[in-house]
């Protein structure tokens, strides 16, 4: 298989693009892919992987595929097979869904073979001669995959040739006894949910009969019991003379605390009122006085209120007489010798002027001392004030208090008049019990009160009750219990047959498992790998192993290895060392070491995927893959090994066509064709140079 031309619209980064952009085909043999990370070159593989066998051959969805700046996404892929051209066209639309058509050329012109995607995947797989996910891992060689491999257990190398050579004849094999052990297994698991052993059940037989008998036991002791409740429940009073007499004693308790709550209200209104008894003469007294108190009260507090405006005016008058003198005081002062007389404005001498200020500083002295006495009196009426405050707010409430003490008496009379009414019909009731008091009745029947001596009436009537209904219900299991002695002494014969046919099932089963495990897995490992596979791998590796050491490196092998545990049986990778003359596992040599000999295996199995039948039974015609992407294989190589592989890559004729992603600089690819990816702002594109200059 050649790809001969590759055009992509709206294709992730790439909105127009055609390789080669002539009407050449692109080169055989190797093709570089390089540019700067994040342009677009495992884009283009993945175009060719989406054209070839649709979505379940990349990881990004079918949405994922578009270009963001538009609304569908178009791959044309012409390749050539042994001198026949074929075309492959696929689109995806979201709203119309995928499209794709297969086309050969014929006589100049494209003939529709396939175009639904079932019918284009069988074709494929007929054209290439290998089902589609085969056929992706010959052509492919992931990044990082190489590492993968360099880094694989045995197990996992094993189970990947497996996976790559398709041994579908002893694969179908082993699936078809796995099945069979499957079927067989699911029909133990029901019998076995069905089965018991026959043991178990003479066990149960034995214990059905101790429960027989202990419900017999247990008959007779119920029915003993059921006597003495009946005979006691006759000496008991009468349940409904009971229930009375508890109502009433309920009734006369709640009184008694009405007529205790009532005194006690009765108590705080004489509090209240200022008085010691309710007598009716007494708070009309009572209400009289506080009235009378109340006016004398209102008529104080309007004196109290005006003497203290009276007041404050006086000491305006005084603060503003004081204002008056204490100016003139400074005016005759300020003048050295004599000045004009501030109230008659005659002229003074400097001894008149000192005459008149000391006389008015006394002036000024008589109006503060006025003005403190006068202040100090009127301080002391706010206090005044809140005493007669204080009380005409006491005063409603003591009258309010007097007002209700009358219905308060005649409440206390009331509830007194009904507990003595309640107390008379409840020793009426005892009379009936033949008792004199409740406490007589408690101490009769020996209880602490009579809610006591009611539970004990219930609890023997319930005992009687659940008596009769075990003894309907222990003679009904003893009667099962005998049925159930029958029934399983029937299937202790019947667990006994089923056994039998349970053993003969697992030695089918266990038949098949060594069939599958001994014979076909064994036949896998010993025959195809260790008598062909391993053989043909080393041959084809061994030469690239040889190219890409530099001849450090000369030939590889792959040991079979047992099983251990959980994993199954592997592949162990040995190298041999020209250098030190000593065979060496993967795990011995260095991280560049291990990538250049695992990309040597990585090709020789793709190289002989493209030219062998592992069975005899396999496909008559050989694959026909014989192209390679290889997305990123040097980043683990050092310079030298970069050189040694591209040179070996060159020169390569087992593929018809190698294509090599890299971004690392590498010599040795002078004239090799180069497909160089760039981008510009958010669209890449790509142009393939023939000769390259380096």
């Amino acid at each position: 298989m050649r790809i001969t031309r590759i055009e992509l619209q709206n294709f992730k980064p790439f909105r127009k693009l055609t390789l080669p952009a002539a009407s050449e085909e692109l080169p055989r043999g190797l093709i570089i892919v390089r540019g700067p990370n994040s342009t677009g070159k495992s884009s283009i593989f993945e175009a060719i992987l989406w054209a070839l066998w649709g979505s379940g051959a990349v990881e990004p969805t079918n949405d994922e595929l578009i270009n963001f700046a538009s609304s569908f996404c178009d791959v044309r892929l012409e390749f050539d097979i042994a001198g026949t051209k074929y075309e492959i066209n696929r689109s995806y639309d979201p709203a119309k869904g995928m499209s794709v058509v297969l086309s050969e050329e014929k006589n100049g012109k494209w003939n529709r073979i396939a175009d639904k995607s079932q019918t284009v995947s069988r074709s494929m797989e007929d054209i290439l001669n290998l089902e589609h996910q085969q056929a992706l891992q010959t052509l492919l060689v992931r990044q990082g995959e190489v590492a993968l491999i360099a880094n694989a257990t045995p197990t996992v190398l094993r189970d990947l040739l497996e996976k790559v050579y398709n041994i579908e004849l002893l694969g179908e094999m082993k699936k078809q006894l796995e099945n069979l052990e499957t079927n067989l297994k699911t029909n133990i698991d029901v019998l076995e949910n069905e089965y018991r052993p026959p043991e178990h059940i003479r066990e149960q037989i034995t214990n059905v009969k101790k429960r027989i008998t202990q419900d017999q036991r247990e008959l007779g002791k119920i029915a003993k019991e059921s006597m003495k409740a009946e005979a006691l429940l006759e000496t008991l009073p009468d349940p409904k003379d009971l229930r009375r007499a508890t109502e009433l004693l309920d009734d006369l308790r709640i009184k008694e605390r009405e007529h205790e709550r009532a005194l006690k209200s009765r108590e705080k209104e004489l509090r209240f009122a200022g008085i010691a008894d309710s007598n009716p003469k007494i708070i009309r007294a009572r209400l009289d006085s506080l009235k009378k108190e109340n006016t004398r009260l209102d008529a104080e507090r309007v004196t109290m209120t005006e003497r203290s405006l009276r007041i404050e005016r006086e000491i305006g008058e005084h603060k503003g007489i004081l204002r008056d003198i204490e100016e003139k005081i400074v005016e005759l002062t300020e003048v050295e010798e004599g000045g004009i007389c501030p109230t008659c404005q005659k002229p003074l001498s400097a001894h008149d002027c000192s005459r008149i200020v000391s006389e008015y500083k006394s002036i000024v002295e008589a109006h503060k001392t006025k003005i403190g006495e006068l202040s100090r009196e009127k301080d002391a009426i706010p206090d005044e004030l809140k005493e007669i405050d204080d009380r005409l707010r006491t005063i409603p409430r003591a009258i309010d208090a007097a007002s209700r003490l009358a219905d308060q008496q005649r409440e206390v009379d009331d509830i007194a008049a009904e507990a003595e009414a309640l107390a008379n019909t409840l020793g009426s009731v005892l009379k009936k019990m033949n008792v004199e008091s409740v406490q007589v009745l408690l101490k009769k029947h020996k209880v602490k009160d009579i809610l006591d001596l009611q539970n004990n009436i219930i609890k023997l009537k319930e005992t009687l009750i659940a008596n009769k209904t075990n003894i309907e219900s222990t003679s009904k299991r003893i009667e099962r219990g005998k049925e159930e002695v029958k029934e399983l002494e029937e299937k202790q014969v019947k667990m006994k047959e089923l056994g039998a046919q349970i053993q003969t099932i697992e030695d089918l089963k266990e038949h098949a498992t060594y069939v599958r495990r001994k014979l076909v897995s064994g036949f896998i490992a010993d025959y195809v790998f260790q008598k062909r596979l391993i053989g043909i791998i080393r041959k084809a590796t061994n030469g690239y192993v040889d190219a890409f050491t530099n001849g450090q490196y000369t030939s590889i092998d792959l040991e079979p290895t047992p099983a251990k545990g959980r994993a199954g049986p592997g592949l162990l990778l040995r190298i041999w060392d020209e250098r030190d003359k000593a065979k060496k596992r993967s795990s011995q040599l260095s991280f560049g070491d291990r990538t250049a000999i695992s990309l040597g295996l990585r090709l020789g199995i793709s190289r002989t995927m493209s030219s062998i039948r592992p069975l005899k039974e396999s496909p008559s015609v050989a694959p026909r893959v014989r192209s390679v992407l290889l997305d990123e294989p040097l980043g683990g190589l050092d310079r030298d090994r970069r050189i040694s592989v591209v040179k070996n890559l060159v020169n390569d004729e087992s593929f018809e066509q190698i294509f090599l992603i890299t971004h690392t600089d590498v010599r040795g690819w002078e004239g090799v064709p180069v497909i160089e990816v760039s981008k510009s702002g958010s669209a890449s594109d790509a142009i393939l140079v023939l000769s390259p200059d380096i």
